[in-house]
């Protein structure tokens, strides 16, 4: 079995990386201890608790900042709890392949869509339909796929053109509860070895807030959309190699 040290390296590396764009490491985290000779039932809740860790620890330095927006943030939450049961049932009726596919081609899209030149023009939009829409489709996946809705909110708001740095604001307060429900799920089968899980939470609950400092004190919202973008491209990679 892979050391703790090593296990708390990962997750360290891979949260503050991931928290700068305000997004949840899980994804990465759970096939590399995987590859480090963890078993997938131990790394998956062990993933997720970091996720959950990292971004209630972004979420809170956004908080003091005085960054979330509750108004964008709220309405994505409860229509993404609303929608993941749907997609969890819908996981019996639709072939995962096809729609993780497709899911995996506009994680393409919206990396490619960062890196085409245009005038930069973030919208403040009073209407909450887009982010009621944006939650149920997170948490459908979530639930179709198994997925963190961070993968879907994030790449989604960008193209809508909300601002880069309230999106990264926003994500990490929508996820963590996705995270959440999906680690006390795994903790509720009895998957949860605690000295793995804790060896991967603590170092994400520093590398989250130090994400969230970094992004928000010293990168540029162009600086940040394009740290999106290679997120984006990651993660696309990362389900290409899964439903191939």
């Amino acid at each position: 079995m892979v050391s703790g040290p090593v296990i708390g390296a990962v997750s360290f590396v891979a949260s503050f990386i991931f928290a700068l764009g305000g997004v949840g490491a899980a994804v990465v985290i759970i096939p590399i201890l995987v590859f480090l000779g963890v078993p997938f039932s131990v790394a998956r809740p062990a993933g997720l608790f970091a996720n959950f860790c990292s971004m209630t620890s972004a979420t809170i330095h956004n908080l003091k900042e005085g960054l979330l927006d509750f108004r964008l943030g709220i309405p994505i939450v409860v229509s993404s709890v609303i929608a993941s049961p749907i997609g969890a049932y819908t996981s019996h009726l639709l072939p995962e392949r096809i729609v993780g596919i497709a899911f995996t081609l506009f994680l393409f899209f919206a990396g490619a869509m960062v890196y085409i030149p245009k005038k930069e023009v973030f919208e403040e939009k009073s209407s909450l339909v887009y982010p009621t829409f944006v939650g149920a489709l997170a948490g459908f996946l979530s639930g179709l796929l198994g997925v963190g809705g961070g993968g879907v909110i994030s790449p989604m708001l960008i193209i809508a053109g909300y601002h880069p740095k309230k999106v990264a604001s926003v994500t990490p307060f929508t996820v963590l509860f996705s995270s959440f429900t999906g680690f006390l799920a795994y903790w509720k089968l009895g998957s949860v070895d605690w000295k793995i899980v804790l060896w991967a939470a603590i170092p994400a609950v520093i590398a989250g807030y130090l994400g969230a400092f970094i992004t928000h004190r010293y990168l540029k919202p162009s600086h940040v959309k394009k740290l999106l973008g290679i997120i984006f491209f990651l993660l696309g990679i990362k389900f290409l190699l899964k439903f191939i």
